[in-house]
């Protein structure tokens, strides 16, 4: 899934890398919305989806690269997996 630029989806790590931060516009915010829907769709069918979200620093695509606060540290690299049930992965595979 391709996504315009114009938008802004963050998900940022605190100072204590502790914490996750997500920040995003109207248009961000629907558009991570609209892909959890997909993915939990696909999980229900019993499907095992995934989606990479990268910024265009990581020659990717669907995350912004600035940071929204100074003391965050942005993610370069978001992989959204989904499973069927509470047991979650029934494979490992590497990114």
């Amino acid at each position: 899934m391709m996504w315009p630029h114009d938008d802004l989806l963050t998900f940022e790590l605190g100072p204590d890398k502790e914490r996750l931060f997500i920040h995003g516009d109207p248009t961000g915010l629907r558009r991570l919305a609209n892909l959890l829907n997909e993915l939990a769709d696909a999980a229900d069918r019993g499907e095992l989806p995934h989606e990479r979200l990268r910024t265009d620093n990581w020659g990717g695509y669907g995350l912004s690269a600035e940071a929204q606060e100074h003391y965050s540290e942005c993610l370069n690299c978001v992989m959204i997996y989904g499973w069927s049930d509470r047991e979650g992965p029934k494979f490992h595979r590497p990114w």
